[in-house]
Order: structure tokens, then C-alpha cells, then sequence
């Protein structure tokens, strides 16, 4: 059973919440720790599978989004979610690089991330190059999962 598209919208926008997060705990925690922790929440996010949360980062959980893998079925793994976010993780990996890293963040990683926009925007499946390296999908956390062993318990 094939999965509804969900929104290149709602994928930037939970995107962009678990990226206000990245932020926020680089900030507010003491270098070299801050930057490091986001940096792996970058990475690990998608693989969140405890206290509510069904593959989801943040952002995901609050957007009602899901990811999944399409190989084994079931929620996205820690595994899944390190090959999925590598793109994304070697943008924020340089910004944990004083200017140096941060000029390297706007030449590679900027455009790096309008690729994984355009594919999501173009690609028939909604798959971004993540989404293909770490065989995985975003799907509606409230859309039926009858394929995948680990469903979503009613009222969530």
C-alpha cells in the first residue's frame, strides 16, 4: 500500500522547527558541548522512538509526521535516521566551525538543502536524496500503517 504524499510544506516546516532546536541548544549550551548536541540531534532526530515519539524528531511529532523505512517496515532506527539526515548533517557539521565552517555552511550547505527541497518538491515519491540513502519515507503519523510492525497505538 503506497503512502499519501505529505507536503514539501509541512517537511520544511518541521524541518525548520527541529533546525530553531539545532540552534537553540548550540546556543544556550557551552561550546563545544551546545554545537555538538545539536549537531547529533541533526544526525539522530528522525530516530526518536521513546516517550511518544514514532520516529520522529520534534518537528515531525509536532507537524504529525512519521518516518519510516521502507526496506523493514517500521519506525525509522537511529541507523535510519544518521543516513537519511547525512546531507543535512554535513551542513550543520560545519557550522560548528567558527568562520571558517560557517562560510562553508553557506556555499555547500545552502545549496545542498535547496537540492533536497527540489526533490521533494519533484520527485513522484516526495524523496529527497535522505530519503533514498537511508531508505526511508515521511509519512502522515495518522494515515494507516498497515505494512509496518510497529503502528501507531489508537488516539495518536
Amino acid at each position: 500500500m503506497a503512502h499519501p504524499r505529505v507536503s514539501v510544506l509541512n517537511r520544511v516546516v518541521a524541518k525548520s522547527i527541529d533546525l530553531v532546536l539545532v540552534i537553540a541548544v548550540s546556543v544556550v549550551l557551552p561550546y563545544p558541548v551546545g554545537p555538538l548536541a545539536g549537531f547529533l540531534y541533526s544526525l539522530f532526530g528522525d530516530g526518536i522512538t521513546r516517550a511518544g515519539f514514532h520516529g520522529q524528531s520534534l518537528g515531525k511529532r509536532v507537524l504529525n509526521l512519521r518516518v519510516v523505512s521502507t526496506k523493514r517496515g517500521g519506525s525509522a532506527t537511529f541507523r535510519d535516521s544518521l543516513l537519511r539526515n547525512a546531507p543535512v548533517g554535513i551542513a550543520t557539521f560545519f557550522a560548528l566551525i567558527p568562520v571558517w565552517g560557517w562560510l562553508i555552511l553557506i556555499l555547500v550547505g545552502i545549496p545542498l538543502m535547496l537540492i533536497e527541497v527540489y526533490l521533494m518538491a519533484t520527485v513522484a515519491a516526495g524523496h529527497r536524496l535522505g530519503d533514498v540513502l537511508g531508505d526511508t519515507e515521511v509519512v502522515d503519523a495518522h494515515a494507516p500503517q498497515k505494512e509496518y510492525k510497529d503502528t501507531l497505538p489508537a488516539g495518536h
